[in-house]
């Protein structure tokens, strides 16, 4: 079961190490939609459980590339400055409850972003607080949301440590720096992720061709530059089919695929449970990605207009943009819940936590509380 702790954390702001121990709620006040959000969360030690235990649980696969990256930072500065997101699902409200006399102080940091969020985090070291939150977490599951390599890296340095030595039960390196937001949150808002390929080795009227024998096929005249176009193409798409649009550097066009109604991916050798096999993720990737762009190299951004930059000018021969939608929170959830994983770096939120803002401080010697 997730044992949630307090820790000696260092805010970026002051840069300097906390006295006492101490969580930290975290508002992220953001636009989305024309309509202003407010994401709640909190930020606290999580102690680390093997993904096999259950506890916590994830819905992507891990790359080893993110992982070793991440696990080379806590290596250099014997801290995690980059945290995962989970989820908890909290229907009565109790996360809310307890931090709300928290909330009514003046914010600890409060600042903006530079995509207009403004973050603003507030110190809380009441021991009683914290042993409410141990005491209500016990018996939850947690669901990584956001930050699978993260997660991963903080395992796999723990088990350096371990190799070392024992750890004591509560040392921090048994510990990770996760932001804990509930599912009911509204400001929970997922948003997609762009594929950018380059060196592919097939040219696009023969990837499209080879496409159609699993795909509709439609051409977005014009729309190669055309965001607007292209989100307003996959919005439309009917019944729900999975769909993303492809575009393909130098090319004027844009492409829109959407799965052919009688293929099913998991009768085409997609292994995965058959109420997760149309999910956007698993068609792109298995589907699309798997057998027609074999010899690229990827890069995932968050940003459509970054995607579209990136297969711009010269050297565009041979890179393909792939334009995604985000999937919902619970069908998130259900992929973890049935015991399945994601292709990695499938989903994410918007906005993006303000990475640093808090730090821990990982020593096997130090124990968190």
């Amino acid at each position: 079961m997730p044992h949630i702790a307090g820790f000696l954390g260092i805010v970026a702001e002051a840069k300097e190490r906390d006295a006492s121990r101490a969580v930290y709620r975290y508002h992220q006040l953001f636009n989305g939609g024309g309509r202003t959000f407010t994401r709640k969360s909190f930020a606290c030690a999580v102690r680390l459980a093997d993904w096999t235990e259950g506890s916590i649980r994830g819905h992507e696969d891990v790359t080893d590339a993110g992982r070793d990256a991440f696990l080379a930072k806590i290596r250099a500065g014997k801290m995690q400055s980059e945290a995962f997101i989970a989820g908890v699902r909290d229907t009565a409200g109790e996360v809310e409850r307890l931090f709300r006399g928290v909330e009514m102080g003046r914010p600890t940091v409060e600042k903006t972003t530079p995509d207009g969020t403004v973050h603003k985090l507030w110190r809380a070291a009441s021991a009683e607080l914290i042993g409410k939150l141990r005491t209500y977490f016990t018996p939850k599951k947690l669901h990584i949301l956001e930050g699978h390599d993260v997660y991963a890296a903080m395992l796999a340095y723990r088990d350096e440590q371990t190799k070392l030595g024992d750890l004591s039960m509560y040392s921090s390196a048994n510990y990770g720096l996760g932001y804990i937001v509930t599912m009911e949150d509204p400001g929970l808002v997922p948003a997609p992720l762009h594929h950018v390929f380059r060196g592919v080795e097939l040219k696009s009227d023969a990837v499209l061709a080879a496409a159609k024998q699993y795909f509709i096929v439609e051409k977005l005249p014009g729309a190669a530059t055309k965001l607007d176009d292209i989100f307003k193409s996959l919005g439309a798409t009917v019944a729900h089919q999975p769909a993303f649009v492809a575009v393909f550097g130098g090319e004027p066009d844009a492409w829109k695929l959407t799965l052919s109604p009688d293929i099913s991916p998991y009768n085409e050798g997609v292994k995965t449970d058959r109420a997760l096999q149309k999910l956007d993720p698993i068609v792109v990737e298995h589907m699309f990605v798997a057998k027609h762009l074999a010899g690229g190299t990827r890069t995932t951004e968050r940003d459509a207009k970054v995607a579209l930059a990136a297969i711009a000018g010269e050297g565009a021969t041979g890179a393909v943009a792939l334009f995604t939608r985000p999937l919902s929170i619970e069908q998130v959830a259900h992929v973890d819940e049935l015991g399945h994983r994601l292709p990695a770096h499938s989903t994410a939120l918007f906005p993006e936590v303000a990475q640093g803002l808090v730090s821990f401080p990982i020593d096997r010697d130090d124990d968190v509380q």
